[in-house]
């Protein structure tokens, strides 16, 4: 037999012991739910005892059983050189969220394949309208605080990829070009570091005053004082504070381990990245709200025009980078735009042609966004989170989230009716603490207060 269908085979082995298991798990209940109601001195001789000690006897062999198919069925994945997939054996052996080999594991494929998952999918039976009592389950460690790092700041690519089983399309070169890579985020740009307290304590640079200045030799009745310069240090701490939301599922749901999986990477983790996101650019300060760059006092300012127009768009952006570059020394590397003000320099035109602004395209083509678009060495990128009018730019990477812990999962049935209506909420969270690290890096195209 060829190793492929030998694996089907295995497969449907390890189904059919999984699913036999998951009957005998609800014997299992209904044998202890009996027993529970017996009232007797000698609760061992009574039949109900027998009848629960029987049904947990059988649940364990078949069980076992399962394990095994499901071991065979890896093994034989692991020869081919195949990822092992998921499965829902109670009890079996899980697989951890990942290693430092592996910092982009599916938090999805990680919840899928923890016992805790595992247990509570087996024991949800075929027919729909289970009564069945889950509670409140433990929270899950689906990604370490490294994992975290990097699922945060990483495209979803174990989503959007193309499957290993789907037979990739025949691509001739010069037919069209290769897919360009998302474009960046913030979380891509900034500092992810960690941090084992629930706040972090800064100092940074307030105020900077350069006095450097050329001395005269001192002389005999004629001494020369050296200027000083002055440093103005300012202590501040952030908050760490926790991001989490959740997201109802039927109970029979849960026995669809593939689709578990999807929900949770393609909605649950999305979610979380992109509200940390929003807090980076966003966030007020306000109660359990991070303090995004927008809203640090400090930072540097360039008025922008009453009527914005790409010419003087354009000229804020490179005083932004003037003012950033004599406060810290150096070229900011992006500045991100609200989409209104992207289009008006995507689209600028110069003078070139009969008319005023029917020339080239200042930045080139818009085709496919394949010129990017740079002022004076500084990135121009899109972003979704900006107030109106609103433009911020700045050396990313003095800005950092400081990752508390790594991100959790966890179920629950306990919430509102949702146990009467065989409901259970999948919740996923992580704490961090993010903020400034200095200010001068940074500078915001803004109104005139």
């Amino acid at each position: 037999m060829k190793l492929k269908d030998r694996a089907r085979a295995l497969r449907a082995q390890a189904d059919a012991k999984t699913a036999e298991a998951s009957t005998k798990w609800d014997e299992l209940v209904t044998a202890r739910e009996a027993l529970g109601s017996v009232e007797s001195e000698d609760l061992a001789a009574t039949p109900e005892f027998q009848a629960a000690q029987a049904a947990k006897v059988a649940y364990e062999a078949v069980a076992t059983e399962a394990r095994t198919a499901e071991d065979a069925y890896k093994g034989v994945l692991e020869i081919m050189g195949t990822e092992a997939p998921e499965g829902s054996v109670p009890g079996a052996q899980t697989t951890p969220a990942g290693d430092a080999s592996d910092p982009r594991a599916s938090i999805g494929q990680a919840f899928v394949e923890s016992t805790i998952f595992r247990d509570v999918s087996a024991r949800i039976p075929n027919t729909p309208g289970s009564q069945l009592q889950i509670g409140t389950t433990d929270s899950v460690q689906v990604a370490t605080r490294e994992q975290a790092r990097s699922i945060l700041r990483g495209p979803q690519a174990a989503i959007f990829s193309t499957p290993p089983d789907v037979v990739e399309p025949d691509a001739r070169p010069g037919i069209r070009p290769l897919p360009l890579l998302p474009p960046l985020t913030v979380l891509d740009l900034i500092t992810v570091a960690a941090t084992d307290s629930t706040s972090v304590k800064w100092i940074r640079e307030n105020v900077f005053t350069n006095a450097a200045a050329e001395v005269a030799e001192s002389v005999q009745g004629t001494e020369v004082t050296k200027p000083e310069s002055v440093l103005t240090l300012d202590p501040v701490t952030f908050d760490v504070t926790t991001i989490a939301h959740w997201m109802p599922a039927s109970k029979q749901s849960l026995r669809d381990v593939a689709g578990v999986r999807s929900l949770i990477d393609a909605k649950l983790e999305w979610g979380l990245r992109r509200r940390l996101a929003k807090q980076v650019i966003n966030g007020d300060g306000i109660g359990p709200n991070l303090k995004g760059i927008v809203n640090t006092p400090g930072i540097g300012h360039v008025d922008r025009a009453a009527v914005t127009t790409a010419a003087t768009l354009i000229e804020a952006i490179y005083d932004g980078v003037v003012t950033i570059g004599d406060a810290y020394g150096e070229t900011p590397n992006v500045c991100f735009v609200s989409r209104a003000d992207y289009k008006l320099l995507r689209f600028a035109r110069d003078d070139s042609g009969f008319q005023a602004g029917t020339g080239g395209f200042i930045f080139g083509t818009p085709r496919g966004g394949i010129n990017p678009i740079e002022v004076e060495n500084c990135l121009v990128l899109p972003n979704f989170d900006l107030p109106a009018n609103h433009s911020i730019m700045g050396i990313w990477r003095e800005f950092a989230v400081w990752m508390h812990e790594g991100i959790t999962i966890g179920m629950s049935d306990s919430h509102a009716d949702f146990y009467v209506k065989n409901l259970v909420a999948i919740l996923a969270e992580f704490s961090a603490a993010a903020g400034a690290m200095e200010t001068v890096a940074f500078c915001e195209i803004a109104p005139a207060a």
